[in-house]
C-alpha cells in the first residue's frame, strides 16, 4: 500500500512543479504581433501576415505596422487614426460592433504554445485603443477560450459565445487616445488551445456610446466601433499567486495617457505657421522621444535645413500634477533640454535652438470645453516649437 501511495504522489508532485516552472510565461504566440512580414503589408485585412494570427471567419481582422508599405496600415497613424502601439511597433485591428450590423464584426484568433490544464488558474491580458475614426465605441471587449478554432469561413455578423475574460466593470471603451486595459483570472475547463478576441454578446447585451469626429483627425468615419489591439499576454497563476490586475489605480491610469494629433500643413502656410503645427506629446513623468515624436523631430529637421537662418524656440511644458510632484517638478525643462539633444544628434546646429521652460504656465491651445481633466492633462504634457 505505501508503495503505491508513493507512485500516485510522485507524477503529481512533478505536476504541480512543472506548473510552478512556466508561471509567468505567456503561453500566447506573439502577442504583440511583431513577428510579422511588415514589408509587404500594403492593405487592410491581412492579420494573417502576423505569425501565428488568424481571422476565425471569414471577416479578416486588420495589421498595421511602423514598416508596412503603405500608409493606410501603418502605425502610429492609419486609415482609422492615430496610436503609438502599446510595445513594439505593429498592432492589430478589430470592428467590435456595428450600427444595425452594416459591418460584419471582426476576431483574433491563435493557437496557444501549449494546452491549457484542467483546473489551472491563468491571468489574460490584452490592452485595446479605439480608433479616432469609429463612430461608436462600446464595452464587451473580452477573450474566449476553447478547444479548436470557433466560427467558420463564412462571413457571419457576429461570434457569440461566452466571453471568459473581460472588464470587471463592463465600461465602454471611450478614450480617444492611449491604451485601456481587460484583464482577469480564467479556470481552465481542460485541453483549450486557443485564443480568440473580440465582442462574443449580441447587440442587445452591448452598450454603445456615438461619438463625434475629432476636428484634428483627417478621413471618414466608419459606422463601427473599431479597436486596435496589442500586448496580449497569458500566464499561469501560482498556488499562492493572486490575479492582480490593477484596475484601482487610475492616477497611474491617467499618467500613461499620451495626447497624438496630426499636424495640418499645407503649402500656403509660413514657415511659422508650419513649426507651430508640430508638438510632441508625453506620459506623465516622462520625457523621452516615442516613435511618433521621433518623425515629429525629423519634420522640425526638414524646416531648419531648408532655412539656415531659422532660430527655433524649443518650450516645455508640464500638467499641474507634474509641477506639484517635487520629483517632476522640472520635467518641463527635461523635455526641451531632451528634445534639443535629439535635434543636435539629427545634425542640426546647437545655436539654431532655443530652450523656454513654461511649466504648466500655458494651456494647450487644442483643449476643448468638453475634455474631462485625463484628457486635459495629457494635452498639457508636450513640447512645442516656435519660429523666432
Amino acid at each position: 500500500m505505501k508503495t503505491n501511495k508513493i507512485w500516485i504522489l510522485v507524477p503529481t508532485l512533478f505536476f504541480s512543479l512543472s506548473l510552478i516552472a512556466q508561471s509567468g510565461l505567456n503561453i500566447v504566440v506573439n502577442g504583440g504581433f511583431e513577428d510579422a512580414k511588415n514589408r509587404k503589408l500594403r492593405r487592410t485585412r491581412d492579420i494573417d501576415r502576423s505569425e501565428g494570427w488568424v481571422s476565425p471567419t471569414g471577416n479578416t481582422a486588420d495589421l498595421f505596422s511602423g514598416d508596412a508599405s503603405m500608409p493606410e496600415v501603418m502605425t502610429p497613424e492609419n486609415v482609422y487614426g492615430m496610436e503609438e502601439p502599446k510595445e513594439g511597433i505593429n498592432y492589430a485591428g478589430i470592428i467590435t460592433y456595428s450600427y444595425r450590423e452594416k459591418e460584419n464584426r471582426t476576431y483574433l484568433t491563435s493557437k496557444l504554445n501549449t494546452s491549457m490544464k484542467k483546473g489551472v488558474r491563468y491571468r489574460v491580458e490584452f490592452y485595446a485603443s479605439r480608433a479616432e475614426l469609429a463612430k461608436y465605441s462600446v464595452n464587451r471587449l473580452g477573450a474566449h477560450f476553447s478547444k479548436r478554432i470557433p466560427g467558420s469561413d463564412e462571413k457571419v455578423p457576429a461570434l457569440i459565445l461566452e466571453t471568459h475574460v473581460e472588464h470587471p466593470k463592463q465600461e465602454v471603451f471611450d478614450g480617444d487616445f492611449g491604451w485601456d486595459k481587460v484583464c482577469g483570472e480564467y479556470v481552465a475547463q481542460g485541453n483549450e488551445k486557443y485564443i480568440t478576441i473580440g465582442n462574443f454578446y449580441s447587440d442587445n447585451e452591448v452598450k454603445e456610446v456615438r461619438n463625434r469626429k475629432p476636428r484634428d483627425v483627417k478621413g471618414k468615419q466608419i459606422i463601427a466601433a473599431y479597436y486596435y489591439i496589442d500586448d496580449i499576454s497569458v500566464t499561469i497563476l501560482g498556488p499562492n499567486q493572486t490575479c492582480d490586475c490593477n484596475y484601482s489605480d487610475e492616477a497611474k491610469q491617467e499618467a500613461s495617457t499620451v495626447y497624438q494629433r496630426s499636424p495640418q500643413i499645407n503649402d500656403e502656410m509660413t514657415i511659422a505657421q508650419k513649426l507651430n503645427e508640430y508638438s510632441v506629446y508625453y506620459a506623465g513623468g516622462r520625457y523621452d522621444i516615442r516613435i511618433d515624436g521621433d518623425k515629429t523631430l525629423d519634420k522640425i529637421v526638414e524646416i531648419a535645413t531648408a532655412n539656415p537662418d531659422l532660430k527655433i524656440q524649443i518650450t516645455g511644458h508640464a500638467d499641474a500634477s507634474e509641477v506639484d510632484n517635487e520629483e517632476t517638478s522640472d520635467i518641463s525643462l527635461n523635455r526641451a533640454e531632451y528634445v534639443r539633444s535629439q535635434l543636435v544628434n539629427k545634425g542640426l546646429n546647437v545655436d539654431q535652438l532655443i530652450i523656454k521652460d513654461m511649466k504648466a504656465e500655458k494651456d494647450s491651445p487644442y483643449i476643448k470645453e468638453l475634455d474631462d481633466e485625463k484628457t486635459k492633462a495629457a494635452k498639457n504634457r508636450r513640447v512645442s516649437f516656435e519660429a523666432l
